[in-house]
């Protein structure tokens, strides 16, 4: 490893972090620290560019609970924060034990729903991913036939949407290989954990790393890889464009549902289809994530013929003019929670107390069939019923008060408060 590429390493990092955030000023960042080397090189880095920058620098940790050794890293990372000047809480993942399913991604989003309801909102949070990881994940997303989308490179900034609000994602390290900053610790006599799960290989990403330790001689590394997916990126960056300006003449929203226009969507190349498509999926859902292709085309073919059907927590509704998404009422069914001024319910609503009159005995749920024809007891709506029954409602027991995003009354709103459509696109 060349000393020389170590030491300006500090100077390569500031100029790298300052340049994704040229365009906003940010008065403090949160640092997401799990102890290993490439977050723990982070946080040095970070410290010494928010001194220069007087820039207010936090640090957070998640105990996922996973392994008995979890809590004793937490305090490592806590006590290696204080020693340079920073702020430090640990976050713990309640459900860790009992999750099931793809568990290293479940443990990535509770990260990100962790640091959401630590106060996220509005904030400039910053990861330590390598250019390594940025090879892990190609590979990954290739064995699993990925398209464009999947085989772009992880982006070095991104603004993840909660309600109405949300926080930007900062990865700086991107450019840098995980050894560089291993010896960057290494010369600052920096101690780092190591995880025994990067050990595993019945994770498909520890897999992918071994399988790029031998591909060297192949031509293949992290780097060369890592341009790939950049290329990819700027192509995804040009369709993401394009389907934008689609989608600002063919569809439009009501209610929380989008209606796309069928004469003008038929007009699109296949592509723009499925991927406006398939971005009305996630933005009515709430869900970052796409359904997998195979689901898409099923869903996309059935949707033309004027079939009806649910897929990714979202009703279809084919008609003769125009394609319906609504939300569907069985992904929100048991999303019951007590009325708290400025709630978001289902990502999507957030629910406001317009006199100090309303009881805090009340509960937001969905409306389910008995609130849908309430609703249309109280007025004429164009909604389908099964539209209708994944609205919020305003319950007192079993007995049903409001339909705030329907029906106006002078005590309780609910108000549409996710990304417009357009500006959603782009965003994963």
């Amino acid at each position: 490893m060349s000393l020389k590429r170590v030491i300006g390493l500090s100077d390569r990092f500031k100029d790298n972090l300052s340049s994704l955030l040229e365009d906003m000023t940010p008065h403090s960042v949160l640092l997401m620290v799990s102890g290993g080397s490439d977050s723990m090189a982070l946080m040095h880095l970070t410290a010494s560019w928010a001194k220069e920058h007087s820039v207010s620098c936090s640090v957070v940790t998640i105990d996922h609970g996973l392994r008995s050794d979890s809590a004793a890293e937490a305090e490592f990372v806590k006590s290696a924060a204080h020693s340079l000047g920073l702020v430090h809480d640990i976050l713990h993942w309640k459900d860790g034990v009992a999750s099931q399913g793809n568990l290293q991604k479940n443990a990535r989003d509770a990260r990100y729903a962790l640091i959401a309801g630590h106060g996220g909102n509005g904030a400039v949070v910053l990861t330590g991913h390598t250019l390594d990881d940025q090879a892990e994940t190609f590979l990954l997303r290739l064995q699993r036939g990925s398209g464009l989308d999947g085989l772009s490179s992880i982006p070095a900034k991104r603004y993840v949407p909660l309600g109405d609000g949300g926080y930007w994602l900062i990865r700086p390290l991107l450019e840098f290989r995980r050894e560089l900053l291993r010896e960057f610790l290494r010369q600052r006599f920096v101690a780092w954990i190591n995880d025994p799960s990067n050990d595993d290989k019945r994770f498909g990403r520890i897999k992918m790393r071994s399988a790029l330790a031998q591909t060297n001689d192949l031509g293949i590394n992290p780097e060369n890889i890592a341009d790939a997916a950049s290329h990819l990126q700027r192509a995804r960056d040009a369709l993401d464009q394009e389907t934008r300006v689609f989608a600002s003449k063919i569809c439009v929203t009501e209610y929380g549902d989008l209606l796309i226009d069928r004469a003008g969507f038929g007009k699109l190349h296949r592509e723009f289809q499925y991927r406006l498509f398939a971005q009305a999926l996630k933005w009515v859902s709430s869900n970052p994530y796409r359904p997998r292709f195979e689901a898409l085309k099923r869903i996309f073919k059935n949707s033309l013929s004027g079939k009806t059907q649910t897929i990714h927590g979202c009703l279809i509704h084919p008609h003769k003019d125009q394609i319906r998404v609504s939300r569907e009422f069985k992904a929100v069914e048991g999303n019951r929670i007590d009325l708290v001024d400025g709630t978001v319910w289902d990502r999507r609503w957030k629910v406001r107390f317009m006199d100090t009159k309303a009881s805090t005995q009340l509960m937001i749920a969905p409306l389910g069939a008995e609130g849908a024809k309430w609703v249309r007891r109280q007025g004429n709506f164009l909604l389908p019923f099964r539209a209708l029954q994944a609205h919020p409602g305003i319950f007192e027991g079993e007995l049903l008060l409001y339909a705030p995003s329907l029906i106006e009354n002078n005590h309780i709103s609910a108000t549409f408060c996710a990304r417009p459509f357009e500006q959603s696109m782009g965003s994963y």
